[in-house]
C-alpha cells in the first residue's frame, strides 16, 4: 500500500462527499488509483456516527462543537491510521470544517503537527469576519434566542439526514425537473451556487440526497459565535461557565501560530464561507510553510463545488494529486 491520506469533510456532511461523484470525479477514487492508501473521516453526529459503545443520554452525546471534533476525534483517527499503516506521518485533505478541525487540533494539541506530512486545506475556515453568507447576520442577532430554544426544547441535532427531504431533493434537483428553480434557490441561499450545471449534472440527485448528513446544534452555534465576536475562539458558554471551563470570562482564541504543518490553502474569490480576506488573516498568523492557491472570481467557483463541482478535476483534484504525488517519496 502507498502512503496514507486522510480526507476530512465539511459541516453537516459525511464521508460521502469524497465518494458520491464516483471514480470519474471523486478525489478518494483518484487518490486510490494513484497508489495512495485512502482513509475517510466521519465526524461524530453525522448519519454514520450515531452509535454508542455505552448507552448515554442524548444531551450528553450531542454535547460537542467543532472543538471536540478537532481536539479529540481527528487526533484519534490519525493515531489509528498511523498504527494500522505503520507510517510515521500522513497527508491530510480537509474541506471547510475539515480545515477548522486541523487548526483546532494543532492549536490545542501541537504534538500532532509532526504527524502530518502535508495538509491541503480546501476552502479553509477559521475567522468569519468577511463571510458573505446572507443568513449569518440574522443567526448572529438571534443567537441567544436560538441557543435558549435548543436547550429548552432539547434540539440537539441540526441539518439531520432525512429520507423525506431526500425524496424532495430527488424530484426537484434534476436539470430536467420543471421545478428545478426550487433546487437552484435552495443551493444558492445555502451555498452561493450560481447554477445547477456547476455541479455534476448526472450526479445531482445523488449529491442532494446525501446532504445534509447531520451535526450538533453546538457545532452550528460555535461557527455563529465566531462571526458574532469576529474571533476564532473556543466555545462561549457564557461568562460564568467560561470561568469554570477556561478560567476566563471570555473564551480563549485558538493560537494558529502553533500550526506548523506544511500546508497548501485553496480558496476561491467568490466563496461565501471561506473569504479570501479571512484566509489572508489566517496566513499572516501561520508559522507553517504555507502556499496559497486562489481561484479567480471569473470562474465563479463556489463553496459546494470544492467537493461536488463539475469542474472539480481541473480546479481541485489535479492540483491535489500533483502535490501529493510530489511528496510520495518523502513519507515514511
Amino acid at each position: 500500500k502507498g502512503p496514507p491520506v486522510l480526507l476530512v469533510h465539511g459541516i453537516g456532511d459525511s464521508s460521502d462527499s469524497w465518494l458520491v461523484l464516483g471514480p470519474k470525479y471523486s478525489l478518494a477514487y483518484q487518490l486510490a488509483d494513484a497508489g495512495f492508501d485512502v482513509w475517510i473521516f466521519n465526524a461524530r453526529g453525522n448519519r454514520y456516527c450515531k452509535e454508542h459503545i455505552k448507552k448515554i443520554p442524548q444531551r450528553v452525546f450531542w454535547d460537542f462543537s467543532y472543538e471536540e471534533i478537532g481536539s479529540l476525534d481527528v487526533p484519534a483517527t490519525i493515531d489509528y491510521v498511523l498504527s494500522e499503516t505503520q507510517y510515521s506521518k500522513l497527508s491530510y485533505v480537509g474541506f471547510s470544517q475539515g480545515t477548522t478541525a486541523l487548526f483546532v487540533m494543532c492549536s490545542l494539541r501541537p504534538e500532532y503537527n509532526k504527524k502530518i506530512d502535508h495538509a491541503i486545506l480546501l476552502a479553509p475556515v477559521a475567522w468569519l469576519k468577511h463571510t458573505k453568507y446572507p443568513l449569518i447576520d440574522l443567526f448572529s442577532k438571534k443567537l441567544g434566542m436560538l441557543t435558549w430554544f435548543a436547550e429548552t426544547q432539547k434540539v440537539y441535532e441540526v441539518f439531520p439526514f432525512n429520507e423525506n427531504l431526500n425524496l424532495y431533493h430527488a424530484s426537484v434537483c434534476d436539470t430536467l425537473s420543471p421545478v428545478k428553480t426550487l433546487c437552484e434557490l435552495e443551493l444558492f441561499v445555502n451555498f452561493g451556487l450560481r447554477k445547477l450545471t456547476n455541479l455534476v449534472p448526472e450526479k445531482l440527485s445523488v449529491i442532494t440526497t446525501h446532504i445534509p448528513a447531520g451535526t450538533s446544534a453546538k457545532v452550528f452555534f460555535h461557527f455563529i459565535q465566531g462571526y458574532s465576536t469576529q474571533r476564532f475562539q473556543r466555545y462561549d458558554y457564557g461568562s460564568a461557565k467560561n470561568l469554570e471551563v477556561y478560567s476566563s470570562a471570555i473564551p480563549p482564541e485558538y493560537d494558529v501560530s502553533l500550526v506548523n504543518v506544511p500546508s497548501t490553502l485553496v480558496t476561491s474569490e467568490v466563496d461565501w464561507f471561506s473569504d479570501v480576506e479571512d484566509v489572508g488573516l489566517l496566513l499572516r498568523k501561520f508559522k507553517s510553510v504555507a502556499k496559497l492557491i486562489q481561484i479567480n472570481e471569473t470562474l465563479q467557483f463556489t463553496h459546494l463545488e470544492f467537493v461536488y463541482g463539475a469542474r472539480i478535476n481541473s480546479i481541485i483534484n489535479k492540483p491535489v494529486l500533483t502535490i501529493l504525488n510530489d511528496l510520495k517519496t518523502t513519507i515514511t
